[in-house]
Formats: C-alpha cells, sequence, structure tokens
C-alpha cells in the first residue's frame, strides 16, 4: 500500500512539473518601457506643445478682459451714482464680469475635455501597435518596466519605487520599447504629423478622431 502512495505521488509530482514546463515553454511575454513611449513619442510632444500655446493664449485673453473691466471700473468711478451714465455704465460691467465667468469655465472645460481625449487617442495607438507586435511574435503578455530615478531625496522615496517596480529584470531580447516607439513614430508621419492636429477654427487643438486602428481588438 505504501509503495501504491508512492506510485501515486510521484505521478502526480511528474504530472505537476510536465504542466509547468509546458507553461513555461507556451508562455511568451515581452516588456516594455511606457513612460518612454509616451515621452518619445512624436505625437505627445506635438500635443503638449500646441496645447501649451492654448493655455498661453487664454490666459493673454484672460488679461485683456480683466484690464477692460479694470478700466471700466475707473471710469464708472467718475460718475455720480445718482446718474443714468452711471447705472448704464454699471450694467454693462456687469454684463463683462458675468460673460468673463462663463468664457473662463467655458474654456477651461473645453481645454481639458480635449486634452483628455487626445491623451486617450495616444494611448490607444500605443495598444494598437503592442497588439499587432504581440501578433506578429505570438507574444502572450507584455508587461510594463520603470526606471529607478537616480535622484530620490531620501531612502524612504527610494524603498517607493522600489516596491512600485513591477518588472525587477528582463533581457534586452525581451524588451519592444524601441520597436513600438518606432511604428508609433512612422504612422504618425505618414498621417501627416503635426498637420493633422493643427487647430480648429475655434481655437485650440483640433479635436481627438474617435476612430480606432483598423484590425485593433479594442472595444
Amino acid at each position: 500500500m505504501f509503495r501504491t502512495k508512492s506510485a501515486s505521488m510521484l505521478l502526480v509530482l511528474a504530472g505537476t512539473l510536465c504542466f509547468a514546463n509546458a507553461a513555461k515553454a507556451d508562455t511568451n511575454i515581452a516588456v516594455l518601457n511606457v513612460a518612454r513611449i509616451f515621452e518619445d513619442y512624436a505625437m505627445t510632444r506635438d500635443l503638449e506643445s500646441m496645447f501649451d500655446q492654448a493655455r498661453r493664449d487664454a490666459a493673454d485673453e484672460a488679461d485683456r478682459r480683466r484690464n477692460s473691466m479694470d478700466q471700466m471700473r475707473r471710469a464708472l468711478a467718475a460718475f455720480d451714482p445718482n446718474s443714468a451714465d452711471y447705472e448704464r455704465r454699471d450694467d454693462e460691467l456687469t454684463k463683462a464680469e458675468v460673460e468673463f465667468q462663463i468664457w473662463s469655465k467655458t474654456t477651461e472645460k473645453k481645454l481639458k475635455g480635449d486634452h483628455l481625449r487626445w491623451m486617450q487617442k495616444i494611448y490607444h495607438n500605443t495598444q494598437d501597435v503592442i497588439a499587432a507586435i504581440a501578433k506578429e511574435r505570438n507574444i502572450d503578455l507584455v508587461l510594463t518596466y520603470d526606471e529607478l530615478a537616480d535622484d530620490a531625496p531620501d531612502s524612504v522615496a527610494l524603498r517607493q519605487q522600489i516596491l512600485l517596480q513591477k518588472v525587477i529584470y528582463h533581457s534586452d531580447r525581451a524588451d519592444i520599447t524601441n520597436e513600438v516607439l518606432n511604428r508609433l513614430n512612422d504612422a504618425y508621419k505618414t498621417q501627416g504629423g503635426l498637420r493633422g492636429m493643427q487647430p480648429t477654427s475655434g481655437g485650440g487643438p483640433a479635436r481627438a478622431p474617435a476612430t480606432q486602428t483598423e484590425g485593433s481588438d479594442r472595444p
């Protein structure tokens, strides 16, 4: 009976090892540096440059409107509060202040919304390229890795960075960062690059397209 149990355990152990080896052989894993992709993707750089300009333009317009309202306040102070001119100018100032508040909130909402949609577009482009490479190479899983910063202010910050690491080691052969970047930048250049993101007549970058890359598995 002891021999029977031992044989059964050996069979189970052998089966487990065979399954583990098969799983190891059948699982193809790649890694990439998402932070570097977002930083070196030409579309990201152009996008941030355009939105920085849009924010500066909005700040200049806000200053212009504030200066105009300040002038209206100074002019109003020269009139008798009981006069018809004072009442008319006071109404004009109130209208300008209300319009400024509406404009400020609308402009901020539009810039944030457009920036969000463009960032989603960039991420979806990256997803599509990664998926295409994975299919070509029969890759089952793609993991992201980060590089430890050299400027950690203290051991606590460094420890936090270490704990947030997703991949401790990978071979250069498993890293597809450069290939993903090359494909993204080539596609961006082919599609017109910066010209495809030029400001609309209403100001600010053009609205991000809602289409997805052909052949993508994304919902």
